[in-house]
């Protein structure tokens, strides 16, 4: 379905395969592949299902690094998201996404998804420090750096509660 000529039917596919989670791993490559898409709908869908399969979505890393770069905000914070839930092993991810939270012009969504995906590579991510550190001050992106940076120094995350 991810394959269909209706991108409709593509972007059903991907939701449902973000709704059936870490049990939908065999689509991974068809994943990937879908964050190519000509459909910024269907490419926002596939990095939700990416992140949503979690660990065993590691084999899309190059796909959803590609997709840092993506004309469309959503898929962009949301490649990021999926980066992020992959932890450590997405560490060959940490200087396209420091790259990415220095881009001019990049919109908060992403910015923040960037830091929040930093802070979840942990101390694997120390060479984007000196990128977090030049967004810390920024509003909408400076408490999810503050934190990103935190974990990357293996410094506990303070709570509100």
């Amino acid at each position: 379905a991810l394959a269909d000529a209706n991108d409709n039917v593509r972007s059903a596919a991907a939701w449902a395969l973000a709704q059936i989670g870490p049990k939908g791993a065999a689509a991974v490559p068809a994943l990937a592949k879908a964050l190519s898409d000509s459909s910024p709908r269907v490419r926002h869908l596939a990095a939700i299902a990416l992140k949503a399969i979690g660990s065993q979505a590691a084999p899309a890393i190059p796909e959803l690094v590609r997709a840092l770069n993506d004309q469309s905000e959503y898929v962009r914070a949301r490649s990021a998201d999926a980066l992020g839930a992959l932890g450590p092993s997405a560490r060959a991810a940490v200087r396209p996404l420091a790259e990415r939270i220095l881009a001019k012009d990049e919109r908060g969504l992403v910015l923040g998804s960037v830091a929040t995906a930093l802070g979840n590579i942990g101390p694997g991510a120390k060479d984007a420090l000196p990128a977090l550190e030049r967004v810390v001050k920024m509003r909408r992106v400076g408490a999810s750096a503050q934190e990103a940076i935190l974990k990357i120094e293996g410094k506990p995350v303070p709570t509100l509660w």
